[in-house]
């Protein structure tokens, strides 16, 4: 009866084992396309926004690691590769679970934060300011169909257009093949606010890396129990072969 128990729980390690390897390769995966999104908008958002995709990319790795020593440990049937396993398991399950929590964090404060850049961007905005700032404005506005941060009107005291109402033409619908003259103002201008339509965009990245750290840390979870269970299994029969 142990015997099989043993057979169950080891080959069910090396299964999860395997599972561990993909799971690595695909919080890499979404640490990697998540710093890719938000480096091209690395002028309007906080480090802090940096910090959780390249946390993720460090423990993608370590994972896949992890789970080479613990596919081993198993199949071999190593006590002290299966209890080495055991409290990198321990750690990377505390690490995960931080993610998690800096995830769902950072989720909730993503409209904040993110406005208070692009206000603090807005002085810089025009022809003979910050390309860069200008340029991404421009792309932001263009890409989520918003203007301003709250709403078109901000733009008027930064562009000093209060009178005439004038907003950059990136806040006007631009319909392909139109031969007129276009007047880009606060009446024309898109109704929603960057901070709003931005921000949505940057917090679902966010909880993108919040909801693959869950799943590895319910996964890390099993694991870990299996892998107790076969290095205490492991122990015995050293001690009574």
């Amino acid at each position: 009866m142990l015997t099989k128990i043993f057979t169950t729980v080891k080959y069910t390690l090396v299964s999860v084992n395997f599972l561990f390897l993909i799971t690595g390769i695909i919080i890499l995966s979404v640490g990697s396309s998540v710093q890719s999104a938000y480096n091209g908008y690395h002028e309007f958002l906080s480090e802090r926004f940096f910090s959780l995709p390249a946390f993720c990319i460090a423990t993608g790795i370590i994972i896949f690691l992890i789970g080479f020593a613990g596919f081993y440990g198993a199949y071999m049937e190593n006590y002290y590769v299966i209890m080495a396993f055991v409290i990198s398991m321990i750690v990377m399950f505390i690490f995960q679970l931080s993610a998690c929590i800096a995830g769902y964090v950072l989720r909730g404060s993503t409209v904040a934060l993110v406005q208070s850049s692009l206000l603090s961007t807005m002085e810089l905005y025009g022809p003979n300011k910050n390309f860069e700032v200008t340029k991404l404005w421009d792309e932001i506005q263009t890409d989520f169909t918003c203007c301003g941060v709250t709403n078109s009107s901000n733009w008027l005291v930064p562009l000093n257009t209060t009178e005439s109402g004038g907003v950059p033409v990136s806040c006007c619908q631009n319909v392909p093949g139109t031969v007129t003259t276009f007047v880009c103002n606060t009446a024309s201008a898109f109704a929603t606010g960057c901070s709003e339509a931005f921000g949505a965009w940057v917090q679902d990245h966010a909880s993108a890396i919040g909801i693959t750290g869950v799943f590895l840390v319910l996964m890390q979870a099993l694991a870990v129990a299996g892998a107790l269970w076969l290095a205490n299994i492991a122990r015995q029969e050293r001690e009574f072969p």
